[in-house]
């Protein structure tokens, strides 16, 4: 995943929310972090009720697939940080949701 491609699905929620939301000053727009904060609740939530169940996919997809370098297995490195979902599932030490 290079460039902007990478990133087009998740810009899609920014760009149909408009306003400061649309360019890099986003960041400064209340409802970014409102809605950023409602996706992450929700994540937090859906692991709670499925603890068995772990970010998927646990490898990356093959080259048949369509999936092919489109996203990002578990332990592969997100870019262009040097971490991986595995080590974001858990952010209980860092914060929970009442």
């Amino acid at each position: 995943l290079e460039g902007r491609e990478a990133w087009r699905n998740h810009n899609r929620v920014h760009r149909w929310v408009g306003g400061a939301m649309l360019g890099g000053a986003s960041v400064n727009d209340p409802v970014f972090w409102l809605h950023h904060a409602f996706v992450d609740m929700q994540w937090s939530r859906w692991q709670q009720r499925h603890r068995n169940h772990r970010y998927l996919p646990a490898k990356p997809p093959g080259r048949g697939s369509d999936q092919h370098r489109r996203i990002v297995a578990r332990h592969e490195r997100l870019p262009p940080w040097d971490v991986t979902p595995d080590e974001l599932e858990d952010v209980s030490k860092i914060y929970r949701y009442a």
